[in-house]
């Protein structure tokens, strides 16, 4: 009787196993890369809330810091870039504004000691004009 030989099993992989491989792998990574696009996106948008938090409260400590009968009536604007550093307007990333009003309202005199002034910091993401934060509190002669 004659032997019969057996035919090795093909080892490897067929051009179709590789096709479905590579589309699978290749919807992976880009599932991966929309991922990353994405929380880097939150990333900045989380950072930029932080410096703007920073920002505010660093205008509401100078005024306090400035006193009642000191700290300018009126608005002023200064520009901050993405380090908390001040800079020119064309360089800066937000702007801080604060005004202050005095209630009874005075005009060129030094306040009231009994007057009530309204401090309102507004951070404003340059870029995209948005406002990131905003806060009022008042100064009295006591302190804020």
């Amino acid at each position: 009787m004659l032997a019969r030989r057996r035919r090795p099993a093909a080892r490897g992989f067929t051009l179709v196993e590789v096709l479905v491989a590579g589309v699978i792998l290749s919807i992976g990574i880009l599932a991966i890369s929309r991922l990353w696009i994405v929380t880097h996106g939150l990333t900045i948008s989380t950072d930029d809330k932080g410096i703007a938090y920073n920002l505010g409260r660093l205008a509401i400590e100078q005024t306090k810091l400035a006193g009642f009968e000191s700290a300018p009536e009126g608005s002023a604007t200064v520009y901050y870039d993405a380090n908390q550093n001040a800079t020119t307007e064309s360089q800066a990333r937000f702007a801080v504004t604060r005004t202050i009003t005095t209630s009874p309202a005075i005009s060129g005199a030094a306040p009231d000691p009994s007057a009530i002034r309204t401090v309102t910091v507004t951070v404003t993401h340059l870029a995209t004009n948005q406002v990131l934060y905003q806060t009022d509190t008042y100064l009295v002669r006591a302190g804020i």
